[in-house]
This record gives C-alpha cells, sequence and structure tokens, in this order.
C-alpha cells in the first residue's frame, strides 16, 4: 500500500461532512426564524410612521383650506346625488393642484365625467402602506370603459358621533334621522352638512374652527378606516365620493361603533363602518388642532370615542 501523502491528508480535513453542513443550515433557519419578527416589526413600524404622517399632511391641508374659505370643507349634494367630499376639495392644499383644478362640484361624485375620471389617480397620500388594499371595491366607481379601476382612501372625516351624550343626556345630532345607511352625523368637523334641511340639501354650511367649543386638541378631525377585512363586501368606494342627501356617505363616517368592528353589510349601515387599522393595538387619529396620535382599541366607545367626535357637546372625556 501506497502511504497517503500529506497534502491529501489536508484537503480531507478542509471539507465539510454531511452532519456539519446540516448544522450550519439548521443554525441559519433559527437565526433566520428569530431575525424575522424584528424585521416585520421595523417594517410595521415604519409604515406607522408614514400613515401618521400622511394624516399630518392632510390635518396640514385642511387648516389651509380653512385659511383660504373661512370653514373647513363641507359635503355637496348635488341634486341631492352623491357629491365629492372634502378629499376632493383639499387637492390644491395637497400639491395635487392639477388635480384639483378638474374637479367640479356641480357634478356627481361618480357621474361619468371628470370627476369620476379623477378617481383613476393614485393619491398616495390618501393610503396607509399597512393596508395593501389600494382599489375601490365598487364597480360603479370604475372606468365607463372598464380598462381603469379607482383608487380608495383609507382615511376618512368625523361626520360626528351617533348615540347619546352621556354629559347632557341628549342625543347626539343628525342632519336625517331617517337617511338611510346609518343616517347622517352633524356634530362633527367634517359633516355633511353643519344646518341641514330637506329643502335645501345642496347649500351646504362648513364647520369653523370657532365652533369647535370642546376645544381643537379633543376633538376629531380624521381618522383611519383600514382594517382586515374592508377588503370585501363593497365597503371600499372611490376617493373623490362624498355623500348624498338622505343617503349614503363615503369621504366621513358616523362614529358609532368601537373600532375594527363593523364594516358595510350590503344594507344600511354604510355610514356608520367601524373607524380601525391594521395597526397593532388600535389606529391613527388626526385631532381638530392638526397633531396626530394613535388611539388605543380598547377605549370605550361611550366614555371616550363618542365625546372625542363631537365638536360642542361639553362633554367630560375619561382618560385617555
Amino acid at each position: 500500500m501506497h502511504p497517503v501523502s500529506p497534502h491529501l491528508r489536508r484537503q480531507r480535513r478542509a471539507a465539510f461532512t454531511l452532519i456539519e453542513l446540516l448544522v450550519v443550515i439548521a443554525i441559519i433557519a433559527i437565526l433566520i426564524g428569530l431575525l424575522l419578527p424584528a424585521v416585520q416589526k421595523v417594517r410595521e413600524a415604519a409604515a406607522r410612521m408614514k400613515c401618521q404622517n400622511n394624516l399630518k399632511q392632510l390635518g396640514i391641508g385642511l387648516h389651509s383650506y380653512h385659511d383660504a374659505y373661512g370653514t373647513f370643507p363641507a359635503g355637496v349634494s348635488p341634486g341631492g346625488a352623491t357629491g365629492i367630499g372634502w378629499t376632493s376639495f383639499i387637492l390644491p392644499h395637497i400639491e395635487q393642484a392639477a388635480i384639483g383644478q378638474i374637479m367640479n362640484p356641480a357634478v356627481g361624485g361618480y357621474v361619468t365625467g371628470v370627476n369620476r375620471t379623477a378617481g383613476g389617480n393614485r393619491i398616495a397620500m390618501y393610503l396607509c402602506p399597512s393596508y395593501d388594499q389600494e382599489r375601490s371595491n365598487s364597480t360603479i366607481d370604475n372606468m365607463p370603459d372598464g380598462t381603469t379601476f379607482a383608487f380608495t382612501t383609507h382615511y376618512y372625516g368625523n361626520a360626528g358621533p351617533k348615540g347619546t351624550n352621556l354629559t347632557t343626556g341628549t342625543a347626539y345630532t343628525l342632519n336625517d334621522p331617517t337617511a338611510s345607511q346609518g343616517g347622517l352625523a352633524a356634530d362633527g368637523v367634517l359633516p355633511f352638512h353643519a344646518a341641514a334641511s330637506a329643502t335645501n340639501p345642496t347649500t351646504p354650511t362648513g364647520v369653523r374652527i370657532t365652533g369647535i367649543t370642546d376645544g381643537t386638541s379633543g376633538t376629531l378631525m380624521l381618522f383611519e378606516e383600514s382594517w382586515k377585512g374592508l377588503e370585501t363586501g363593497g365597503s371600499l368606494r372611490s376617493w373623490v365620493r362624498g355623500c348624498s342627501w338622505s343617503g349614503d356617505c363615503t369621504a366621513m363616517k358616523n362614529v358609532t361603533n368601537a373600532m375594527n368592528t363593523v364594516r358595510y353589510n350590503g344594507g344600511g349601515n354604510y355610514n356608520d363602518i367601524s373607524m380601525g387599522s391594521n395597526h397593532t393595538g388600535g389606529c391613527n387619529v388626526a385631532t381638530a388642532d392638526g397633531s396626530v396620535r394613535f388611539l388605543s382599541s380598547s377605549l370605550d366607545l361611550n366614555r371616550v370615542l363618542l365625546p372625542l367626535a363631537s365638536r360642542a357637546g361639553g362633554e367630560v372625556i375619561a382618560n385617555y
């Protein structure tokens, strides 16, 4: 037998055995398993921060509109039909003037024409990155030729609370208690109509800052509506849409349900869809002073959320 040279011995010792290879693979898999949750947390933290920034910019846009016109945007309902919403009126104030200039308040929000066509534009500021559903799931919002779908919005105006003011013992105001889809709340910062009547549904009055007597820092102006489950059942509509007299309201919602609990049922609750988000533990909101904060999903509906949604109810709000 010929002796094995030292050179060959060194070559053989340098090779991995199958067991060693499997151990290395197992260690890598364990490290990936440990790192993945951390990566996901960082990703969600970035998405949540982006979402907060969107709300901040929208709040600035609404205040810029108020500076220009003396009130926050009021809803319009041309001929009683669904008009365009605050999301359309503030476009020139959020660096979207080119789209804002073509919007026509005298035309319905999804009637074939300029407003409906505008819905084919993706407005990044209206979309929360924690929720990947960007399309409206209402086909009547899509372009008539069927080649372009309409984009939605994940941020909604506070139309006002619906229920009972626990401080005064009286019911919060509804513009039209008999309206379909849950009625049109009126005590918020962005109601459909601050002083509506059935005989005058197309001349709304916007809310002024001076009318927010509960304090701008303690009154909701905008909130998220972007939680898992809204992508089915028609909850999402085009960002162009506002409200209709005695009917549906897209850009603004009543505050009447706890977070992440009620979506559109295809019947009469469209205006009452819950605020909420895919963020863990609650959702972001913008208050009437333009600041942004995170509200916990555990907050009491009647003692905290409804009072926060009221602009002049004089409620005593529990700690939050």
